[in-house]
């Protein structure tokens, strides 16, 4: 089954998210163990929050480069970015597909959640959070978005 949260975030909320994770444990590794993760969240969104190092994961593939949940205790993580004029949505996903993992995953999953919502806004609609740069950024009139493809927007959230 699992669990997520959606957020907006700008960099400077991203950047608190992602030391927030940092202070309690949490590492970002990119989806791949061959590459390393880029800064700069618009372009790599996709990662993984790892609860080990990196040398203690178990990549499979041919070569085996691919990270899963099904085998290690991390989370997946689709870094919120903006990239003028849209904010595009990200998102913290902790499974319990494989019990013992998410039996080492779900208390950092629980303290990420908790660190959201008491830092930052629930959307009017609900089902989200906005962080206040996301937020300032947003009255300035970014526009919301699940994601880009390209340089057209996908799904307008209002």
């Amino acid at each position: 089954m699992g669990s997520s949260i959606g957020f907006f975030c700008g960099n400077s909320d991203l950047k608190a998210l992602q030391s927030f994770g940092k202070s309690i444990g949490l590492i970002v590794i990119a989806p791949k163990f061959d590459k390393e993760i880029n800064d700069d969240a618009s372009t790599g969104p996709y990662c993984f929050l790892s609860t080990v190092v990196k040398s203690e994961l178990h990549p499979f593939g041919n070569p085996p480069v691919r990270l899963t949940d099904a085998r290690d205790p991390i989370m997946r993580f689709m870094r919120g970015y903006f990239k003028a004029p849209y904010l595009v949505a990200g998102h913290v996903y902790w499974s319990d597909d494989v019990k013992e993992l998410g039996a080492k995953t779900k208390p950092y999953f629980q303290k990420i959640s908790k660190w959201i919502k008491a830092n930052w806004e629930l959307h009017p609609d609900g089902g989200f959070y906005i962080g206040p740069e996301a937020k300032c950024l947003i009255d300035a009139g970014a526009e919301m978005v699940n994601f880009l493809a390209g340089t057209v927007a996908a799904k307008t959230i209002k």
